[in-house]
Parts: structure tokens; sequence; C-alpha cells
């Protein structure tokens, strides 16, 4: 846990004197707000309640992560394309973006085909 005022703290060009105009207070933690502004009440034994379980969603995403990068770099690898054309094909197969992206594609190819390098 990092304290106010530490090492690393002050690498960020802050201290506590940033935080109160230099009377020389400890910063508060400060919560979420509610729709009114209000500073909600923290409740800590929520998160540690579920720290478990959220540590272990973190550790399957990044493996996920893993596989899916040796994935594409397979698949790129096979099929002599770029590994992220494959990448960026996969993400907007995934998501909403497939017509947007083929549309850009279009006209980035359109751009390219009539830009060339001018030979010296």
């Amino acid at each position: 846990m990092e304290q106010i005022g530490g090492p690393a703290h002050e690498a960020r060009g802050r201290n506590d004197a940033d935080e109160d105009g230099g009377r020389g207070r400890k910063r508060q933690a400060r919560g979420r707000q509610d729709r009114g502004g209000q500073e909600k009440v923290i409740k800590i034994d929520e998160l540690k309640s579920r720290l478990p379980h959220l540590v272990s969603l973190h550790n399957k995403a990044r493996e996920a992560a893993k596989d899916l990068s040796s994935a594409v770099k397979a698949v790129a690898e096979k099929s002599g394309l770029l590994a992220t054309v494959v990448r960026k094909a996969v993400v907007a197969k995934a998501g909403d973006s497939f017509d947007e992206k083929a549309k850009e594609a279009e006209q980035l190819e359109l751009v390219f085909g009539e830009i060339k390098p001018q030979v010296q």
C-alpha cells in the first residue's frame, strides 16, 4: 500500500501540501459519489469478500489474452497475413464493427492506391 508523501508519491511530483494548500494535513481517501454528489460509504468488506473471485477472473483474462495472441500469431504465420491484420479482423468480427471496418479498409485501399510513394 502506498503511503502519501512516500517516494512513489513524490516521484509523481505531488506531496501532501499540494492536496491541502500547504497546511500539512494528510489527504483523506475519497469514495464514489451517488447521483446527488454525496460520497458513498466505503464498505471494504464488499471488496474483501469478492477479491479472490476478482483475482481469479483477472488471471483467466490474462491467460485468455495470451492464448488469443498465440492463436493470432499462428494464423498469421500460416496465412501469410500480418498479425495486426488478423487481430483486427477477429476484433471486428467479434464486435459490431465488421461492416464499419470493411468500409474503412476499402477507403484505405483507395487512398494508398492513389497516393503511391514517388520513386526518385
